[in-house]
């Protein structure tokens, strides 16, 4: 018994010298390798231009189109648990940053956040940011039911706007719309 006590202590981070960061509605613990933003705001604490190398980012307006974004362009997804939240996990590499970098999809309350961060795996130190959030206030099926949703959402949308610009009107006065609503999706022409 003393020595599980005495791993657990040894693998126990210490947060005593974090910063706090307000992020959509959560506050979360950012390490003070990163207490130095670049960038700060309701929707994103970005500590380098670079976003990959540690960013919190609350997510729930742009659900659609980043979780779409990110299935189609890293070649790790994986569903995983991290420090009691569900989880969707991607990898890939970055040509940009000549590096592998990783997001992390979660929720806290009824809210959507993702951390990125330079490298291939889910380090002590992202565990510690994603514990520092609420507990999700949606079960594990719920969790995987919305974002299963809208990345259907964007693979409907991505086709229709593919199609809109391989087939563009003649007509500059008018434009072609997609909206998505309780009587599901609606396209068109406006003028």
């Amino acid at each position: 018994m003393a020595l599980f006590v005495l791993m657990n202590a040894v693998c126990a981070i210490d947060t005593s010298d974090w910063i706090n960061a307000s992020v959509g509605y959560e506050e979360f613990k950012i390490p003070p390798e990163y207490k130095n933003p670049y960038s700060s705001d309701f929707h994103m604490y970005e500590y380098d231009y670079n976003i990959n190398v540690f960013t919190v980012r609350y997510v729930n307006p742009a659900i659609m189109s980043l979780y779409g974004y990110f299935i189609e362009h890293n070649s790790i997804v994986k569903k995983v648990k991290v420090a009691g939240h569900d989880a969707v996990f991607f990898s890939g590499y970055d040509r940009s940053s000549e590096m592998n970098t990783s997001k992390l999809w979660f929720s806290a309350g009824d809210e959507f956040y993702y951390i990125a961060w330079n490298g291939s795996e889910i380090t002590p130190t992202i565990e510690e940011v994603v514990k520092s959030a609420s507990p999700s206030n949606y079960t594990t099926s719920e969790f995987y039911s919305i974002l299963n949703d809208e990345y259907s959402t964007y693979r409907i949308t991505d086709a229709i706007e593919s199609q809109r610009n391989d087939y563009p009107t003649r007509d500059k006065s008018s434009h072609s719309f997609v909206s998505f609503g309780s009587g599901g999706v609606n396209f068109g022409v406006m003028t």
